[in-house]
């Protein structure tokens, strides 16, 4: 039976099912499974524990006493009706010298969603400028159009894709910089993609990372109705006193009241009721203590929506040194769940625990990924346009010069699957690596360990998932 999500901030669902019988020698617990250490109360009566299976995203509960089999190991007693529950999320799996093993099944789903050329994704700056100043940034910006032969090029470049024999979709995210400087940019050639996706039958996306303060009702119309831009990752980083400090406007305005107004007036809306709001929080040491604020002043304003979804996100290095504002990954991660359980109360939406295995990783891992700079140089990860250091190594090539119809070239971490499977980091041997997926090489070779912070709550985040379920936590 399906459990009710009973919260709108969770998008895991729980599965409960039967107990006890038979199984096959053939067949193991994955060792991408962990069960909870506690156990929950379902319907006031039912002993239950969580499990989450990492080869699918899948958080379930299953009876207390199968569950310790499952954590144990052991197949022997479970019902049937169970056990094919199990094999469904990957929970369970086959056994035996002709079984592959599981890092290696891991890894070639995702070195084939990594090769796939039916699904094209371009991250595009379309300025070089941004109209903030936050300390944390690592990008330099500065002033000045870009030329019509670069406009064209890039043009060129994800026309090409679009006309591609095997391109199915083709997704463009607008990047920083801050895009909407280049929002005349954005207008131009966003009418040149639609229009040959539609004439080529191809599913066409698009996504924008912005700090909001340029926006306008009008152009989140537009945005939507021209570009197709359905997606918005906008950074508050705190209430409006922290926020106006934490990222303050070049101009020495304010922007906090601005923006969540306007998100508001958006929300409110009907032409842009598919557009998802992401609502980034970047934290550190200088805005850590005010989460909680920031939080209770969202729910108060009527961020309780279906169409927010709230990303809270740790400081860290994008070539610069924030030693001094970093705050320390596992305490880091206990705050979170803190800040999580405080969403759940007030009706935020956010996720507690991925729910979906990882396919591409990220630009950096697949050439069906391209980041065209607003320097005229092509890169593979996103952490590089307007970095000094990286830009001055000239990226990939200049896209001028590139050939339009063929991949990207190769980037220093298109060899990352290779490199975890020779347990060049500890991801090959984490539990956590089918939804994480190493989560970023580039920290990893730089000496950063940047594993996400629900590897250092899981058994918090039980607790989490099954408050919002309606499960009761007995004590241990």
């Amino acid at each position: 039976m399906t459990l009710s999500r009973g919260s709108r901030a969770c998008r895991e669902d729980l599965m409960s099912l039967p107990e006890t019988a038979p199984t096959t020698a053939h067949e193991r617990v994955s060792n991408y499974v962990r069960v909870s250490g506690r156990t929950y109360l379902h319907d006031g009566t039912r002993r239950m524990r969580m499990l989450y299976a990492t080869r699918t995203g899948s958080m379930v509960c299953v009876p207390e006493e199968a569950a310790a089999r499952l954590a144990e190991g052991r197949l022997e007693g479970i019902d049937p009706e169970l056990l094919e529950g199990l094999r469904e999320i990957e929970a369970v799996v086959a056994a035996g010298p002709d079984a592959a093993p599981e890092l290696d099944v891991v890894l070639a789903r995702q070195r084939a969603a990594s090769a796939d050329r039916s699904a094209l994704r371009y991250v595009l700056l379309p300025t070089t400028y941004c109209n903030m100043g936050c300390s944390y940034c690592g990008q330099e910006h500065t002033r000045g159009r870009l030329s019509g032969r670069h406009r064209d090029a890039v043009a060129r470049r994800v026309l090409a894709g679009i006309e591609a024999q095997a391109t199915r979709s083709v997704a463009v995210s607008w990047f920083g910089a801050e895009p909407m400087i280049g929002y005349p940019m954005i207008l131009d050639l966003s009418a040149r993609f639609t229009a040959a996706a539609r004439d080529k039958g191809v599913e066409y996306v698009s996504r924008m990372v912005t700090n909001g303060t340029l926006l306008t009702l009008e152009k989140l119309r537009k945005l939507r109705r021209e570009c197709q831009v359905v997606k918005f990752d906008i950074t508050l980083d705190g209430p409006a006193r922290v926020h106006d400090v934490h990222r303050p406007l070049r101009n020495g305005k304010k922007s906090f009241e601005r923006t969540t107004r306007l998100l508001l007036e958006a929300l409110r809306d009907d032409t842009l009721a598919d557009v998802l709001f992401i609502l980034r929080t970047n934290i550190d040491v200088e805005n850590m203590e005010w989460v909680d604020e920031y939080l209770d002043t969202m729910a108060g304003l009527g961020f309780s929506n279906e169409q927010v979804l709230f990303n809270l996100a740790p400081v860290y290095p994008w070539g610069n040194d924030v030693s001094r504002v970093e705050i320390d990954r596992r305490v880091y991660a206990r705050h979170e769940v803190d800040w999580m359980r405080r969403m759940n109360r007030l009706g935020l939406r956010f996720t507690a625990l991925p729910n979906e295995p990882e396919g591409v990783l990220c630009a950096a891992v697949s050439q069906s990924v391209e980041i065209h700079s607003s320097s005229g140089a092509m890169f593979s990860c996103s952490e590089y346009p307007l970095v000094p250091q990286h830009e001055k190594g000239g990226g990939l090539g200049l896209i001028e010069t590139l050939p339009v119809g063929a991949p990207r070239p190769l980037g220093p971490f298109d060899d990352w699957h290779d490199a975890v499977a020779t347990g060049e980091t500890p991801c090959h041997s984490c539990y956590f690596f089918p939804v994480c997926g190493g989560a970023c090489p580039k920290q990893w070779r730089e000496g950063a360990v940047p594993c996400p912070p629900y590897k250092f709550t899981l058994e918090e985040r039980f607790d989490l998932v099954a408050e919002m379920n309606g499960l009761t936590p007995m004590a241990c």
